[in-house]
């Protein structure tokens, strides 16, 4: 991780979850505490450890297995950060979750596999003026979102209106701005995206409810035999006028199963409900077949069309764990996360 406590001695909105970590944790038998990124060179860590007082900095041996919560990009991508992964590598001790995805790089993968490319919107990079011209003159709605975002932020949508583009911003419901040309899209666009890669993503016409855009965060954990299992689904419902569904930005949060039993008929909402399940373990699964990289948590985005077919959108690998719901002990996801790292652990000192 790359935070210190707050003032208040917290991890702020992350208290909770390490809170019920621990607990789970106490109930296992098994150590539980936080890192920093730091060397090993020494045999032993800086580390938080959970007390009745707030944390409590300590020397303390270095973890059997690390689960990654850094929410740098910049911090991933440091020397330090690849530093610590070599050394980690050079123990045999696993990592899971080590790096965020890029947009681009998750859609380059998970076109490998035949079985999901019904369920992928054509996505292209953002560069060459050739390709760009190629695919707006494909679709006439297209999402336009940063490789390295997150939380809906600096997306824009492009609707063509009367032989004009139409350009709106994630976030800024009066922030609507036109182009008159396909060149002059292309320029409005590039001089937006200078600082960072985008990405150009055919738009789907989203199912709606009262007006509002829905899509369906997945969250899934491998278990301890490893196999990926759905862990929640909660329906992201966005405010009206809003080109996004992120609770970062103004949308409303439901139980996924509860949202399709209201929104279509018994059946229809259990056969969607398995539909959706099934993608997202598929999408998991191809994901992880496809690099190198530890994963044993995933949050997944799916969206359904107007026609009930769902949709790709994204793929998370540090999901958001601000708390939602009220358990009386710890979410499933907690429970997932340590049997998972109980697993990595058995399987590594076989």
């Amino acid at each position: 991780m790359n935070q210190t406590p707050l003032q208040d001695g917290t991890f702020g909105e992350m208290e909770k979850f390490y809170q019920e970590m621990k607990s789970y944790c106490n109930q296992q038998g098994v150590p539980f505490y936080l890192v920093k990124l730091q060397s090993l060179q020494d045999g032993v860590v800086e580390g938080y450890l959970p007390g009745q007082d707030g944390w409590q900095t300590l020397p303390l041996p270095i973890p059997d297995v690390f689960y990654n919560r850094i929410h740098s990009r910049k911090l991933e991508e440091s020397h330090s950060f690849k530093l610590f992964k070599t050394e980690l590598e050079e123990r045999s001790i696993p990592m899971f979750n080590g790096r965020f995805l890029s947009k681009h790089d998750v859609h380059e993968l998970l076109i490998l596999e035949d079985d999901l490319l019904p369920n992928l919107p054509e996505t292209i990079l953002f560069n060459q003026k050739e390709s760009f011209l190629t695919f707006i003159e494909k679709h006439s709605v297209i999402y336009f979102k940063p490789t390295s975002g997150s939380q809906g932020r600096n997306i824009c949508r492009l609707t063509q209106v009367a032989e004009k583009w139409k350009i709106e911003q994630s976030g800024h419901l009066q922030d609507v701005h036109f182009a008159d040309t396909d060149e002059k899209l292309y320029e409005t666009l590039k001089i937006f995206s200078r600082k960072q890669a985008f990405i150009l993503q055919k738009g789907i016409s989203l199912f709606e409810t009262d007006q509002r855009k829905v899509d369906f965060r997945i969250l899934l954990h491998r278990n301890d035999q490893l196999e990926w299992k759905v862990s929640s689904m909660v329906a992201r419902i966005g405010d009206p006028g809003t080109i996004v569904s992120n609770l970062a930005q103004g949308g409303l949060m439901k139980n996924g199963p509860d949202f399709l039993k209201e929104a279509f008929d018994l059946q229809d909402a259990s056969r969607i409900y398995q539909k959706l399940v099934r993608l997202a373990n598929n999408t998991a699964q191809a994901l992880v077949e496809n690099q190198d990289d530890s994963f044993g948590e995933l949050g997944i985005d799916l969206a359904l069309d107007t026609d009930s077919h769902p949709w790709i959108i994204e793929v998370n690998s540090k999901p958001s764990k601000k708390f939602h719901g009220n358990y009386e002990t710890f979410r499933p996801s907690v429970k997932s996360i340590i049997d998972f790292m109980l697993a990595l652990n058995r399987e590594n000192h076989r």
